[in-house]
């Protein structure tokens, strides 16, 4: 049995006259979708081989004391880096590519509990997908004989990007402008700037009515400083200021020629899996069928923000007149959508802030071994010298397990910290489709079963 999941990676930018309300979003342009994804996969293993593979290569990470690569099939993009040590719960092995990482289990009751754990980052969730990096790891599985029996959801981040917003012309900050279930508002700034606030609900029930086919009030679940539902509201572009990796990611995904072009203010639910279970979501196939009506609940529901300050002491605040803001938040849909896609490499990385640390270890170096701060064409020589130096030394240790030098294995190991899955497709606007406003979104995927 091959059900199909349409895990698409919802993302579309969609001009501000389509809605109704005007002024502070006009010219406001919308980029949604998922922007970090947790779940578990039941898997059949039919062999031990794959368990044997990863059983030597964590024995000779834990050896070099360093995470080592490894090919576990037939081209680059099923190059992981093996870690040291898996993680609590039972997983003996973790493997990771770029922000993708995949944790593995041994055990035998893979029926009563994910045996593969996986947490795709927010980098790999826009580029090349979500769904692109699901594809890759159900192929992965197949090809080292093992059957994906279902899957569990734990975690998602549903935002909305809103394009030429700055979040300093909203209310957000102020506690009597907002009508939410939430117990607890906190807001930050970066110097003199406001940048964001986080509201969140540690106790108490979601109050679901009868339109969410739930029966009865469930509690939230509590976890130690945060609940199981946030909402964070928060500068975009301030936020990855200092991530040049980033920076071309999203100036792609919002169909801009740089980052910080305009003003981003973005909106971003977190939800866990004791809140996702209250709504029947508990695979990714019901997390693409309810994502409307979960970002309904959010927006209507848990929390909105009000024109004026509330009265506290008023029972009507449910009549409070919505923020013209909250109002635009509150038309987002999760809808398919043709893809549009441009194929552009994207790094994880950003190579100018690695050239900077380099350069200031290698200045050190060159200072302990006392250059002179006036004499340029010798700390030159000096800094090209080291690094040949090094690499010509790394060259000649070859690996006996491997047969390939240390230098090859180590340059493999940051290639697989480095590069995604695929070759960075951005299911986001050309230049072409930003400017008329077309709508846009990921591809389908297929969840292989047994």
């Amino acid at each position: 049995m091959r059900p199909t999941a349409s895990s698409t990676t919802a993302r579309k930018t969609t001009p501000v006259s389509a809605h109704p309300q005007d002024g502070l979003t006009r010219g406001v342009q919308l980029s949604t979708g998922f922007d970090r994804l947790k779940f578990g996969l039941y898997v059949q293993f039919d062999t031990e081989r794959f368990f044997d593979i990863l059983t030597d290569a964590k024995t000779e990470a834990q050896e070099l004391r360093s995470q080592i690569p490894l090919r576990l099939g037939p081209d680059q993009n099923y190059d992981y880096n093996v870690h040291l040590n898996g993680r609590k719960g039972g997983y003996n092995f973790h493997i990771a590519r770029a922000d993708v990482d995949i944790f593995i289990s041994t055990r035998k009751d893979y029926l009563l509990t994910p045996n593969l754990w996986v947490d795709i980052g927010s980098s790999s969730c826009w580029s090349p997908g979500y769904s692109e990096a699901i594809h890759y790891i159900t192929k992965l599985l197949r090809m080292r004989d093992g059957k994906i029996i279902k899957n569990s959801i734990s975690e998602v981040h549903l935002c909305a990007d809103c394009i030429g917003l700055d979040i300093e012309q909203l209310p957000l900050q102020y506690w009597n402008h907002w009508v939410t279930r939430a117990n607890r508002l906190h807001a930050f700034s970066d110097r003199n700037r406001f940048s964001g606030i986080t509201i969140t609900q540690t106790e108490g029930t979601l109050n679901l009515d009868t339109d969410h086919h739930l029966p009865e009030e469930v509690e939230t679940g509590i976890r130690i400083g945060e609940g199981d539902i946030m909402l964070r509201i928060y500068d975009k572009v301030l936020e990855i200021k200092r991530n040049g990796s980033k920076q071309s990611l999203f100036a792609s995904v919002w169909g801009k020629a740089s980052y910080n072009d305009n003003p981003v203010t973005r909106v971003e639910f977190q939800l866990r899996k004791n809140v996702l279970k209250q709504f029947q979501i508990k695979t990714l196939e019901d997390l693409t069928a309810k994502r409307d009506g979960l970002w309904k609940y959010c927006t209507h529901d848990w929390a909105r923000l009000s024109q004026h300050p509330i009265d506290r002491k008023n029972r009507h605040q449910d009549r409070a007149r919505i923020h013209d803001f909250w109002h635009f938040i509150q038309s987002v849909t999760w809808g398919q959508h043709h893809p549009v896609r441009r194929r552009k490499l994207l790094p994880q990385k950003d190579k100018y802030q690695l050239a900077d640390m380099m350069i200031g270890c290698a200045l050190n170096m060159a200072a302990i071994d006392g250059c002179k701060h006036d004499n340029i064409e010798k700390i030159t020589m000096y800094l090209m010298g080291e690094i040949d130096t090094w690499c010509r030394i790394k060259a000649h240790e070859i690996n006996p397990k491997t047969g390939r030098s240390e230098l090859q294995e180590k340059m493999k190991q940051k290639i697989n910290e480095d590069r995604p899955y695929g070759y960075g497709e951005i299911p986001g606007p050309t230049d072409r489709d930003s400017m008329n406003g077309f709508l846009t979104q990921g591809k389908e995927i297929t969840v292989h079963y047994a």
